[in-house]
């Protein structure tokens, strides 16, 4: 039992971190209808942000919300240079999603040369180190402070979205731009915004990725993408609480499978988990119409 509950745990700490990820492009999606398949590297160049101001000797708090300011900066260079010119002269929505490609590319490569395609240490000074027993669990202080973290900044954006007025704008438009529009909102900020904040949830977590594998590269990004896609199916494409559950259980079930199934397996469980939901609940777990757009 003690066994079971401590995969449970690695299973829910390695969820949310995926959950962070799916909000991301969930939020996104709901706004602007684009899947962005530059969101890995927004969360690459935000962590490697985090380690510059890291390796300059600032604390940690501060570098990672630096860290996280870098990826916002850089999603809304994105969406102004990229996103919204091509949103404007056409008509085509499938064309943003292809230039989000071309860009998560050369992103990558920019990276690639940066870093020489090397493997580059991350820094663990000043996180927690060290364990602690809950009765017969012992979980591992950084994974709690990756847990808690998660938890609260997911509470402190669904309270954004449902309660202030730039939240509660984001999600008119992504209901419906012309009558959102219509009422007196700025939907042109409300696409920096959702960029904006997608961008900075996926320096988080890829921060919290990093400091628990000690490494980062320049490609840290791209095996979780097809993962997040994943997780964002699951849940329900738009939904936002469905990115959260979507990310939660494909957590658990990559653990659970590692554990007592096999670890060569346990990447193959998402999909398989993924294409089992399209079958039986095509809208995922839970439906946009359930949930709203945003």
């Amino acid at each position: 039992m003690a066994e079971f509950l401590q995969q449970l745990i690695n299973g829910i700490s390695l969820g949310s971190v995926y959950a962070l990820l799916a909000l991301g492009v969930t939020l996104v999606w709901g706004v602007l209808d684009v899947l962005n398949f530059a969101h890995a590297q927004f969360m690459t160049w935000g962590t490697f942000g985090t380690v510059l101001f890291l390796n300059r000797g600032y604390s940690v708090i501060v570098s990672v919300l630096l860290g996280m300011l870098v990826a916002a900066v850089l999603a809304i260079v994105v969406e102004e240079a990229v996103v919204s010119p091509l949103r404007r002269r056409s008509s085509d929505l499938f064309a943003p999603v292809v230039a989000t490609i071309g860009v998560g590319f050369i992103l990558e490569t920019a990276l690639k040369m940066r870093t020489d395609g090397e493997l580059r240490p991350f820094p663990r000074t000043g996180f927690p180190t060290g364990s602690i027993a809950i009765g017969n669990v012992n979980v591992p202080k950084l994974q709690l402070v990756v847990l808690i973290t998660t938890i609260v900044v997911m509470v402190l954006l669904g309270l954004w979205l449902g309660r202030t007025r730039n939240g509660r704008e984001l999600r008119a438009v992504a209901y419906s731009r012309e009558i959102s529009e219509l009422l007196g909102v700025n939907a042109r900020v409300s696409f920096m915004t959702a960029f904006a904040v997608s961008g900075a949830l996926a320096a988080l977590a890829g921060t919290f990725v990093s400091v628990q594998t000690s490494l980062i590269s320049y490609s840290s990004g791209g095996p979780l993408l097809l993962v997040i896609f994943a997780a964002i199916v699951i849940g329900g494409m738009g939904s936002v609480p469905g990115a959260v559950l979507g990310g939660l259980v494909l957590g658990v079930s990559q653990v659970m499978t590692s554990a007592y199934v096999s670890s060569e397996l346990a990447d193959a469980a998402s999909f398989i988990l993924m294409l089992l939901v399209l079958l039986i609940r095509p809208t995922g777990l839970i439906p946009q119409k359930a949930a709203s757009r945003a």
